[in-house]
């Protein structure tokens, strides 16, 4: 059994009796031991490597930025120089992930990449045994989430998906806190099947605008600084542009699902929670959109997943009608923002129930004990296939038949196909 790393440097102190214990307040306010002392290693010094989720709150305290990781030395730089500026001293940089992930010191791993690499790094680095904090969505296709559930449940590491509404504990998008939606689904008050609508009211945007994709571009030159081969990975290779990588790579299958890989598992993952879905998966996925090209992602309008008995999941990505939708609908009543219902006795009723258990909300806490987190690895990867399942039939431009063990489709081998997709070797989860 691995021991948390405080305990193994404390007993490490022990035994080393000769040394004389100085007293914490000796050292000083702001003075963190090492048995408290996080060591963080970042894959992708992208954009979002640069919220306080990875770099901003990693840098200082009881955190130190071990070393960073891009295939884009520029990249990289810029993260250095941070860290550097920071007072945080100088982290080793490369521009392979397998140099730096293995570091002994290092405790945990952020996986920043696109989402085709989030399989393959993450996977790796469990094995390792190093905490993973991976960027959303889960996986870019299903089959790797599956593989990726597998190993993070074998060894047993702390692992959280960077969203966080099922945990937090303000509002889901105007509607109410998570714990509180969570109560009244649960209590049984709306009735069922429900029908969830998440439409763009209440900040919920899905950026179907923003991350299209641009097809029949022209190849260009690959900048020296830019490892191509690399960014590729485990998709196959296609000619570089700079429309394809960096800050626009949302809009390429290969890499990522556009608009709904980008904020799906944000949206999705509180409301498989809200209605009690962690552990299933919808039977089938419909969608409202017209006919995608094969490299660049394209725009929808709906999505409609349903589950077998009869729950109803629906995106929309244009403004809602004039007028208020519900949230959630039932038989008995509906669920409006700030947990306002058209019968009001159904919310004070629902009041009655107690309040769902809190869960594990502190990942330095995990990772320092090796404890679960409260948002682990089998949540992430059901509401991670929920992005999944949404982003294959936008892109085959039909409904979908999905088995109950999520292993494939019913009847649709080119759905099968992209469910598992082989990964260009030498990668592997």
């Amino acid at each position: 059994m691995r021991l948390p790393r405080r305990t193994f440097l404390q007993n490490t102190a022990i035994v080393a009796a000769g040394f004389t214990i100085i007293p914490r307040h000796v050292l000083g306010r702001g003075f963190v031991p090492p048995s408290e002392t996080l060591n963080h290693v970042i894959v992708g010094c992208g954009g979002i490597s640069g919220s306080g989720a990875h770099f901003g709150d990693h840098m200082k305290g009881a955190h130190r930025i071990l070393a960073v990781c891009d295939v884009d030395d520029n990249h990289a730089n810029n993260r250095v120089n941070q860290v550097k500026a920071a007072g945080g001293g100088t982290p080793k940089s490369t521009r392979d992930f397998r140099e730096v992930i293995g570091l002994a010191d290092a405790d945990v791993v952020h996986v920043c990449t696109p989402p085709h690499w989030h399989g393959v790094i993450s996977a790796a680095a469990a094995r390792l045994g190093k905490s993973v904090w991976c960027e959303k969505p889960m996986t870019r296709t299903i089959g790797e989430g599956l593989a990726l559930r597998k190993v993070v449940q074998e060894t047993g590491v702390p692992f959280r998906i960077n969203t966080w509404f099922r945990l937090n504990t303000t509002n889901y998008y105007g509607v109410g806190p998570a714990r509180e939606i969570r109560r009244v689904v649960a209590s049984g008050v709306l009735g069922g099947p429900l029908t969830v609508r998440l439409a763009c009211v209440g900040g919920i945007a899905w950026k179907v605008n923003l991350w299209t994709g641009k097809p029949n571009l022209t190849p260009q030159a690959v900048p020296a600084h830019l490892d191509w081969d690399m960014y590729c990975g485990p998709s196959p290779i296609i000619p570089y542009h700079p429309h394809r990588c960096h800050g626009s790579f949302r809009g390429y299958w290969n890499f990522d699902q556009g608009g709904l890989g980008d904020m799906g598992q944000h949206f999705l993952d509180p409301v498989q929670y809200f209605i009690g879905k962690d552990n299933e998966f919808p039977v089938s996925v419909d969608c409202d959109a017209p006919p995608q090209d094969p490299v660049a992602c394209g725009v929808w309008k709906t999505v409609t997943m349903t589950y077998a008995d009869g729950t109803r999941i629906i995106l929309e990505s244009e403004l809602a009608e004039k007028g208020e939708m519900p949230f959630i609908e039932g038989p008995n009543g509906k669920l409006f923002a700030n947990l306002r219902s058209d019968r009001p006795e159904l919310i004070r009723k629902a009041m009655e129930y107690p309040l769902p258990e809190r869960q594990e909300d502190d990942f330095d806490l995990s990772s320092r004990e090796r404890r679960p987190f409260g948002y682990g690895v089998n949540e992430a990867f059901h509401s991670s296939t929920l992005v999944n399942l949404a982003a294959l039939s936008v892109r085959l431009g039909r409904k979908l038949k999905f088995k109950p063990d999520g292993s494939g489709f019913i009847g649709d081998a080119q759905a099968d196909r992209l469910h598992s997709p082989i990964l260009r070797g030498p990668w592997t989860i």
